[in-house]
């Protein structure tokens, strides 16, 4: 049997008491990857390579479309 990799993006919802900074996030990611047998692959796209590309930051989405696909 031949495997290929299937990449998903994760959204957790955690308590933010708890999980307070990016190290916490950090160590909560990587147990909860490992619990379930994933590999955790933490990568960002740079503007260069994606311009429409802003989680978490600021941007001007003038670029894009509502897909977030370059205009």
């Amino acid at each position: 049997m031949t495997t290929k990799p299937l990449y998903l993006l994760i959204k957790l919802d955690v308590d933010g008491e708890i999980v307070s900074d990016n190290d916490l996030a950090n160590t909560y990611a990587q147990n909860f990857c490992n619990s379930l047998e994933f590999e955790l692959i933490d990568h960002c796209l740079e503007e260069e390579e994606n311009p429409c590309l802003y989680i978490g930051g600021e941007g001007d989405n003038d670029l894009c479309d509502e897909r977030g696909r370059p205009l």
